[in-house]
């Protein structure tokens, strides 16, 4: 998958410009964290890669093809996990939900199971896979996010703020699942203002600033610039990235 947004502009109504001249390559399947303070651009940028956002100027291309032509195709390679997962959970259990894409999709049977067994497994839902979904937790409705969007097979997820309102075991859960993700070939675009739960382990770093993109590069090459970026570099506990992680 190769990923080209090329001077993209988004301006609004009141004449301001939501986000102005932004070049992005994203290729393979790579980790990378978009963060920014809030109003910075960063949901606007990925409705844009979805389609669900017009551009004023510039455009967006998967694979060298403008993805306005094909929003359907976009839209199956390239999965969104919402901030609020409620948004996006449709069926009455964890199964039927997960199946609920796949089964629109004109799949076998045995696909769609093949594809759900999977999904549960690798979201650590399989326990509660009979359950309603209205009986889960906050961290579990996000599990049950990604596993939905995961079992109809993209190439790509994108997830805004998943670690909000997480506790550290919920982190700590989360983030194993999206490595785990990541290191079967699954590309991974966290738009979080949440460094400290993730930047550790992300190959790349986009920050975003009053709609343009600010600074783009490794975690490490990034690390001693934050704060003068605009992002809150944490405290004395995570004084190096490596101290960073949640995973402890």
């Amino acid at each position: 998958m190769k990923l080209e947004i090329q001077g993209l502009g988004k301006r609004f109504e009141n004449g301001r410009w939501g986000l102005r001249a932004v070049d992005l390559q994203l290729e393979g399947a790579c980790f990378t964290i978009v963060s920014g303070h809030n109003g910075s651009g960063k949901t606007l940028l990925a409705r844009h890669i979805l389609g669900l956002e017009q551009p004023d100027e510039g455009r967006v291309l998967l694979d060298g093809t403008d993805i306005q032509k094909n929003l359907r195709e976009v839209r199956r390679r390239i999965a969104f996990v919402f901030q609020e997962p409620e948004h996006q959970i449709l069926g009455m259990t964890v199964d039927e939900d997960i199946a609920w894409t796949p089964s629109r999709l004109g799949w076998s049977r045995e696909r769609i199971q093949a594809n759900r067994d999977r999904a549960l497994r690798l979201t650590a839902l399989e326990e509660r896979r009979f359950e309603p979904t209205a009986f889960l937790s906050g961290g579990e409705k996000r599990r049950l996010a990604i596993a939905s969007v995961l079992a109809a097979e993209p190439e790509m997820i994108i997830l805004d703020e998943p670690f909000n309102d997480l506790d550290w075991p919920g982190v700590k859960i989360l983030l194993s699942i999206l490595l785990d993700l990541h290191r079967q070939g699954i590309a991974l675009l966290v738009i979080t203002h949440d460094l400290e739960k993730c930047l550790a382990h992300a190959e790349r770093l986009v920050i975003l600033r009053e709609g343009t993109i600010a600074a783009d590069g490794s975690a490490r090459e990034l690390w001693d610039r934050l704060s003068g970026l605009g992002v809150r570099r944490p405290g004395p506990r995570c004084g190096t990235l490596e101290g960073m992680t949640w995973l402890e």
